[in-house]
């Protein structure tokens, strides 16, 4: 018998799960780029950063999936710790939905018409939101069903003594129950799923509220496991973002604990939030959440002082917002522009690193040069963006000549900034897969490479230093680089001929070889197009 019971509980509880996760996933599906957009938005104003949490965790109903895309954004230096700290505040006020969702007795009903009409909206559309819109339902229906099988699998159990005097223990020892939740959501990665385990016990009356509390309580902090572990590898901010969460929450447990067992207010708490214990346990989830957000936001720079100290270090990460375009500038379009001339300087000194990064990749095996590549890549891609987004809106205004000729230019010169990164991206795949198949260069073949690499870095010093210093002599000199460039790349293409004729070279070296050489001479047309439109713009110091 408990064998079978032990069974349908699990398996209730792995469709209460998968449920949420198909539910998360699917809602994250339709909504991704405007849940980027909205996190990426949050302001400089704790306030709104909570408030992004807040709306984002009720959206995707989970604020596991939050926490975890908050490390990412810290990780991308999209946002900082503050705005971070104020989203995971949110997010765990959002997150108690599901919990009151669920505590309904109307799940029973609404379980099977619900995946009926998820199924018909899947399997009959034809576009693929509606699809996942359809998976979406689906997936609250499976949250639905699962929770019913717990709930009549542990039907059983009403009568037995054992097991409730069991249960018992954790309202006399409150913070037995606070491991017991803290172990059991750090083993399911979701505090939805112990919540909504913990209310089908409580539907058959198998646990009272006070011991149901400290379990629930826990569980807020073994919530946070999924951040920690998805933090590792980042960067320092990401970490510090990760403990915040934790730091947050084991607040929250020690505040209510002393409102609970050492002002003994609960009777109170349990009597002004329900008559039933799934919907206590239910709107006391909310209820920590909220007041936990209340007391400790006002702490927000408290917190991230703390955090702080407890996690030194700095960060390398390049920031993926624009520095210097500012929207109140649009107005007056040649302040506007020069505003742009800054961040494509910016912009251009950050592919010469990714550069140089890449060509020291070329002789050292170690990824965290590929990190910095890779993390520079982004950023390229992401201001690249907001500077063509912000080259719209000035195209919008009443431009003149002059100013319509630097506009044109300074869009071109954005687009080959950004291909120029693209392609010493790829120069940094080429020397994986020379690596991972163990496919070394020859000495000479190396040579030429240093040679080449040198060539295209004096064409990025020439440029910045034009851009810089508004320097027509500099900017005039990246032609005749860019003309070696050419004859070079033509050179040690016929020398790279001859050795593959004399099985010299390896056959995959040497189409790795010819492809970072292609790489770097593109590398070398684009900035000198980049010094050509320079040229054309007519004016150059970069106030």
């Amino acid at each position: 018998m408990y064998f079978n019971l032990v069974i349908e509980v699990l398996g209730g509880l792995a469709l209460f799960i998968f449920g949420i996760n198909r539910l998360s996933s699917g809602l994250q599906k339709v909504t991704s780029n405007k849940l980027k957009t909205v996190i990426n938005a949050a302001t400089k104003k704790s306030w709104s950063s909570v408030l992004v949490g807040l709306l984002t965790t009720m959206i995707i109903q989970s604020s596991s999936a939050t926490s975890v895309m908050t490390v990412g954004f810290v990780n991308a230096g999209l946002i900082n710790l503050r705005q971070a700290i104020g989203i995971i505040m949110g997010a765990n006020i959002g997150t108690t939905i599901t919990a009151q969702i669920v505590s309904f007795n109307i799940i029973d009903m609404l379980a099977f018409p619900i995946i009926i009409i998820g199924t018909l909206m899947y399997f009959i559309a034809r576009r693929r939101r509606t699809k996942n819109i359809g998976m979406t339902i689906i997936g609250l229906g499976l949250l639905f069903i699962g929770m019913t099988i717990m709930k009549t699998a542990l039907e059983p159990l009403r009568y037995n003594e054992s097991f409730k005097n069991f249960l018992l223990i954790f309202s006399k020892n409150p913070f037995l129950g606070i491991l017991a939740g803290l172990i059991i959501t750090s083993i399911f990665q979701s505090s939805s799923a112990t919540i909504g385990l913990l209310i089908a016990i409580a539907s058959q009356g198998l646990i009272p509220i006070e011991a149901a509390i400290p379990i629930l309580i826990g569980d807020n902090i073994g919530t946070c496991s999924t951040a920690l572990i998805s933090s590792i590898g980042t960067t320092v901010t990401a970490k510090r973002t990760a403990f915040s969460h934790l730091m947050f929450n084991i607040f929250g447990t020690i505040i209510f604990v002393i409102l609970l067992y050492g002002f003994r207010l609960q009777s109170f708490i349990i009597n002004i939030t329900g008559t039933s214990v799934p919907r206590q346990i239910a709107n006391i989830h909310t209820l920590f959440n909220v007041v936990t957000t209340i007391i400790l936001f006002p702490m927000i720079g408290l917190l991230e002082k703390m955090v702080l100290k407890i996690i030194p270090g700095k960060d390398v990460t390049v920031p993926k917002n624009a520095l210097y375009l500012d929207n109140r500038l649009i107005d007056t379009p040649a302040l506007a522009l020069e505003q742009v001339k800054k961040e494509l300087l910016r912009l251009t000194k950050i592919t010469q690193t990714m550069f140089n990064l890449t060509f020291e990749r070329l002789h050292k095996r170690d990824i965290t040069i590929e990190k910095k590549i890779l993390d520079r890549e982004v950023a390229v891609d992401s201001v690249t963006e907001d500077i063509v987004r912000h080259l719209t809106k000035i195209s919008q205004k009443s431009l003149g000549q002059r100013l319509s000729n630097k506009l044109t230019n300074l869009l071109y010169i954005a687009h080959d900034v950004e291909r120029a990164a693209d392609h010493v991206e790829s120069i940094l795949y080429l020397i994986l897969v020379k690596e991972e198949n163990n496919s070394p260069f020859s000495k000479v073949a190396s040579e030429d490479l240093e040679v080449l690499y040198n060539r295209v870095n004096n064409l990025f010093n020439s440029l910045i230093a034009g851009m810089e210093n508004g320097n027509i002599k500099k900017l005039k000199q990246c032609e005749k680089i860019e003309s070696e460039i050419d004859l070079l790349v033509k050179e040690i293409r016929n020398n790279h001929l001859k050795r593959l004729q004399t099985g010299e070279c390896q056959p995959l070296s040497g189409v790795v070889f010819s492809d970072i050489v292609m790489h770097l001479e593109r590398v070398g047309d684009l900035l000198h197009g980049i010094s050509r439109n320079l040229l054309n713009i007519k004016e150059f110091k970069i106030s």
